[in-house]
């Protein structure tokens, strides 16, 4: 009896065990979970190397440059704004720019400009377009600068006329013709150079920005699209220590604001 007893606790064992393998088995040794292959990471046609700073592109690039080329308008300049990344200074930036002007070599050196910008991380934004680089057809002369963001039109000592040229009269009709269409609000800030008292460059500054108010109005942009402020002259573009310099800080900027 004690035999049979034994002998039949060995074979429910020997159950058990052969039980307990079939789950190891099926749910342990075959099913381990697989890790999926990385996906590789796809790049637009031009990015920065961040140990070098210099300039990496692709079989894209060819085609990118010429749809910027393409995109040229007759007497504006290309303006290239490279990135400098946390930790770095702004002529890091203007470096990046340099090396991508030199890409261009369809247009002279004159046709192009450079600036720079802060961005976040170098290694964070390679996969976004051009690594963060911009770039625009602006109008860069005596009379009007156009930055990638914002333009600054010029304006006579002491007066609240802007200094009235073919290239002005242009740019006017050009950011008008815009406005109309896409229905943008913009706004308008009046700058002085450092001669007077501050607030009465502060007044100045406004009168400058009204005066250009008018000026898109009477060629058919709406005054609900139109914001005015000052900021006198605490603001200057360069140095007012020149009476070239002064002439720069003697503006009004338009700026898109939605």
């Amino acid at each position: 009896m004690k035999k049979a007893l034994a002998f039949l606790l060995f074979l429910l064992f020997l159950l058990l065990a052969w039980l307990a393998w079939g789950w190891y088995k099926d749910t342990v040794v075959c099913c381990e979970e697989e890790t999926e292959p990385p996906v590789a990471v796809q790049y637009g046609p031009l990015i920065f190397d961040c140990g070098t700073d210099g300039v990496i592109t692709n079989d894209l690039w060819p085609d990118k440059k010429q749809e910027i080329l393409a995109a040229r308008i007759e007497g504006k300049k290309l303006l290239l704004v490279a990135p400098y990344f946390e930790g770095e200074e702004a002529s890091q930036g203007i470096a990046r720019a340099q090396k991508v002007k030199a890409l261009f070599t369809e247009l002279t050196p004159e046709d192009i400009v450079v600036e720079a910008r802060p961005v976040g991380d170098c290694e964070a934004t390679r996969e976004n377009m051009l690594h963060e680089l911009r770039y625009k057809w602006v109008t860069r002369n005596d009379d009007v600068i156009e930055l990638y963001d914002r333009t600054a039109i010029l304006y006579r000592y002491d007066s609240d006329q802007e200094i009235v040229t073919p290239a002005v009269d242009a740019f006017s009709k050009e950011i008008a013709e815009f406005l109309q269409e896409t229905g943008d609000k913009i706004q308008l800030t009046g700058h002085t150079d450092s001669d007077g008292e501050d607030d009465y460059n502060m007044e100045l500054g406004l009168l400058r920005a009204n005066e250009y108010k008018d000026h898109l109005m009477s060629l058919g942009v709406p005054e609900a699209q139109i914001e005015v402020s000052s900021k006198g002259e605490s603001e200057p573009t360069v140095p007012n220590d020149t009476p070239e310099n002064k002439q720069r800080n003697r503006r009004v900027t338009v700026q898109i604001i939605e």
